[in-house]
């Protein structure tokens, strides 16, 4: 394998790292190991709605599966994503904003400003996805299912990267109080390293992700990530408007 291909590799895959955020279906599957610890005090009580408050258990990684998985009955709200990547310590990709809104859990619309290929927004209600594209929307079934289908097997994939989880302690965040965990991760794909460190914060008061910051890197490539949530949005998708 060249130099450039090689390269070239590394990009496909760190992009693929910044398009799949740590939301619920890329760490549903977490469960209770040996590698989860709790550093701080706190009631074993953990959350079983998603308005009830929450308070940290003995088992880290069982609190961190709880709150992403509880994302999915959280609709209707907003995800907005900051991402950049470098190579050898220079910009690979510069800053870019991805605002995902979810109406329900088969409705949502997205809008990618400053990514690799361009500003991006797309619409997907049910099995339909529609592209705006050159100043006007399109209906595509193919291309997107496509990537969707890519986004599942990396989420399944970043599911077992999961090595460590481990309860920080309470924290605000923009004066909400908060519980924070942090993560390591770790796997092997196309014959390549991944790492990867993180750190979620878990609303006191339901239990519901309010944040998040992690970094992968493999070979000399590094992607950062920063999510934050609003939930109870006033949120609507409807199909576009040829």
């Amino acid at each position: 394998m060249t130099r450039s291909t090689l390269n070239s590799n590394l990009k496909k895959a760190l992009l693929v790292l910044a398009v799949v955020p740590l939301t619920a279906c890329s760490l549903s599957q977490l469960k209770s190991s040996p590698a989860s610890s709790n550093s701080g005090s706190g009631s074993s009580v953990t959350s079983s709605s998603t308005t009830s408050a929450f308070s940290p258990s003995s088992d880290a990684r069982k609190d961190l599966g709880d709150a992403l998985r509880k994302l999915n009955s959280a609709y209707p709200y907003r995800l907005t994503e900051t991402t950049s990547a470098t190579a050898n310590g220079q910009t690979a990709m510069p800053e870019s904003t991805r605002v995902v809104e979810f109406a329900a859990p088969d409705r949502s619309h997205m809008k990618w400003t400053g990514g690799p290929g361009g500003n991006v927004e797309a619409i997907s209600i049910g099995e339909k996805h529609y592209w705006f594209a050159n100043g006007k929307w399109t209906e595509g079934t193919d291309p997107s299912s496509r990537g969707m289908n890519r986004g599942e097997d990396f989420a399944k994939k970043l599911a077992e990267m999961v090595k460590e989880v481990k309860y920080v302690g309470p924290e605000s965040i923009n004066g909400v109080a908060c519980h924070a965990y942090s993560f390591k991760a770790e796997t092997t794909m196309a014959g390549q390293s991944y790492t990867g460190t993180g750190k979620l914060w878990i609303g006191a008061a339901d239990g519901l992700p309010n944040q998040s910051d992690s970094e992968f890197k493999v070979a000399t490539y590094a992607n950062k990530s920063h999510i934050f949530y609003e939930y109870n949005a006033d949120i609507k998708v409807e199909q576009p408007t040829p």
